[in-house]
């Protein structure tokens, strides 16, 4: 597998990797990240990690470390990474990786996009959201906003394009799809994707690598949570 190591101004260094596809890659991003952050040598000059798809940034106190140093130490990291990583230690870290349940209401009075999604994969809404709630995501990057991730591969059957024009404002806990991903927004903000339903969860447990499944909940159910959330 190749990568690349480059300076992203002057106190951050770009970890990228070139050759193989998102899912490959997130087991070898994932300990990459654990074992940066682990280590005693590095600890006391990186100031964070921010693993993505293909990536993983590095900024660093520039005061403590020269960057040809730490680039030099990082190679060591990666190389032993790479020479560790078999198809074997991937099962590994899927049958392993955090599970987390999130319920999702899919009820149309939350689901503002799921009549067009159905007219858009001719299939019936019941049939989307056994789809979309019985599928388990893997969580690639956290961005957009804190707490947003980005969670895939969303089923080919029900992947539909981002909104050609962005809404000026989504409601926080609405879930969306956009092509091969599905999100939920943490917070009301713009967007453009498909929202399908809406989650009361909160969702500061997410990190990249680990693993998500929406488990649908009524109309009753995710109310009977906002009152929970009022009354504490």
């Amino acid at each position: 597998m190749q990568y690349q190591i480059e300076m992203i101004g002057y106190d951050a260094i770009l970890i990228r990797f070139t050759d193989a596809d998102n899912t490959q890659l997130l087991p070898l991003i994932y300990r990459l990240n654990q074992q940066l952050n682990n280590a005693v040598d590095l600890v006391p000059v990186i100031i964070d990690i921010i693993p993505s798809y293909q990536t993983l940034l590095i900024s660093f106190n520039i005061i403590k470390i020269e960057p040809h140093q730490l680039i030099n130490k990082i190679h060591v990291y990666v190389k032993q990474v790479l020479n560790s990583h078999t198809p074997a230690s991937h099962q590994a870290f899927t049958t392993t990786a955090d599970l987390i349940i999130l319920p999702v209401c899919y009820h149309q009075s939350l689901a503002p996009d799921l009549a067009a999604l159905s007219q858009h994969s001719a299939l019936s809404i019941d049939a989307i959201i056994n789809i979309h709630s019985s599928t388990i995501y893997s969580c690639y990057a956290i961005g957009f906003m804190p707490n947003f991730a980005y969670l895939g591969d969303v089923d080919k059957r029900i992947q539909i394009p981002r909104h050609a024009k962005p809404k000026a404002q989504v409601v926080a806990g609405s879930v969306g799809i956009a092509d091969n991903q599905t999100a939920i927004y943490p917070k009301a903000s713009p967007g453009g994707w498909q929202i399908i339903g809406q989650s009361p969860a909160a969702l500061d447990t997410l990190a990249v690598g680990c693993q998500v499944k929406f488990n649908q909940i009524s109309l009753d159910e995710f109310n009977h949570y906002h009152q929970k959330d009022q009354a504490s």
